[in-house]
């Protein structure tokens, strides 16, 4: 079962907020309904069964890209620290499993796009894509990546193109990347 997260009280002390200056006197929920009118298609699908710290970065991210949802699948807690406070502004959804998410945005009529690097599955290089608007991307766990199980609940597979001896980013980082690349396409950045 999906169900929306739900974080409690408004922030208390909103002049110590890691906002941008035009949000600094607006309460949690003016903030959420001024981003509302911004937001992309984008979703960010995060695996959860290990609680690190990447989520929250993700989460994080999807806030300055303006991501439409975020949805958190395994585990139900992790370290909002990551945040620096943005859950108080993003849509943010809990699952068990990742097929119960990504059939649901099928039904929705997005793409899922599984965000690795493992050669059998033919995945496609970020800068040779083209997203639809409606787009989901899945990020795996920090040292594990994708299951197959996990793969096989998406569309497609795209990799980040590397040039050093590491062989991935990590969970944040890709992430980032990922979602700015979906925000440059839509114009919603200018290059």
């Amino acid at each position: 079962m999906i169900t929306q997260y739900s974080f409690g009280e408004e922030c208390i002390e909103p002049l110590k907020r890691n906002v941008i200056d035009k949000y600094k006197k607006w309460t949690d929920e003016e903030i959420r309904a001024d981003l509302v009118s911004n937001r992309s298609e984008m979703v960010s699908i995060f695996c959860n069964f290990q609680g690190d710290y990447n989520k929250a970065c993700g989460i994080r991210s999807n806030n300055a890209f303006l991501g439409k949802e975020v949805y958190v699948v395994g585990r139900r807690k992790y370290d909002r620290r990551g945040t620096v406070g943005t859950y108080h502004y993003e849509t943010i959804y809990h699952a068990d499993t990742l097929k119960e998410v990504t059939d649901k945005l099928r039904q929705e009529g997005y793409t899922i796009f599984a965000i690795d690097n493992i050669e059998k599955y033919n995945p496609v290089n970020l800068f040779e894509i083209e997203f639809p608007k409606k787009s989901a991307f899945v990020f795996g766990e920090e040292n594990s990546g994708l299951s197959k199980r996990q793969i096989e609940c998406c569309d497609c597979m795209v990799y980040i193109q590397q040039y050093g001896s590491t062989r991935s980013l990590n969970v944040a980082s890709a992430a980032s990347i990922i979602m700015y690349e979906y925000t440059k396409q839509y114009n919603q950045i200018k290059s």
